[in-house]
């Protein structure tokens, strides 16, 4: 894989969390809609029952999903944080505040006092070169033994 699509998985497993949150918070007022409008009936019937016990399905499946997303996206981070732990410390600068922060070249580049132009071309190029370095030792480790592992979390 690529060093730089690696990198920018971390931000689209974020964005899926994210966007499944939003969901399940549309589904709990949609919830919080039927209970007010099943408490104000009179007779209660089966199916107002079966429609507000499939929302509450719908909306513990959702919660399921995102607890999922989020032990993944954690995962992930952890192993792309091992990563870049082996790379020179500006490279490491660099890919954190971008790829874990989020941050945008300006910002890196006035918070490491370089030019955005160098930041986002040079040492965003140093940088992945490195990443895909680490990535093809990685790949290279066909017996399953485990040192594929950076040596920073070896003891993990």
């Amino acid at each position: 894989m690529k060093a730089q699509c690696y990198l920018e998985q971390i931000k689209t497993l974020d964005a899926k969390i994210n966007s499944d949150i939003e969901e399940l918070a549309q589904l709990e007022a949609l919830a919080t809609k039927t209970t007010s409008v099943l408490g104000g009936e009179r007779v209660q019937s089966s199916g107002s029952q079966q429609k507000m016990a499939d929302c509450v399905a719908k909306i513990v499946e959702m919660k399921m999903q995102i607890e999922a997303e989020i032990d993944k996206y954690i995962d992930f981070k952890k192993e792309a944080r091992c990563i870049i732990w082996e790379c020179d410390a500006d490279c490491m600068t660099l890919l954190h505040k971008r790829y874990f922060l989020f941050r945008s070249w300006k910002r890196i580049a006035a918070e490491m006092g370089k030019s955005k132009q160098w930041v986002s071309d040079d040492l965003h190029k140093k940088a992945l070169s490195q990443v895909q370095r680490i990535l093809d030792e990685r790949d290279g480790d066909q017996d399953g033994s485990g040192n594929n592992q950076c040596k920073t979390c070896k003891a993990d």
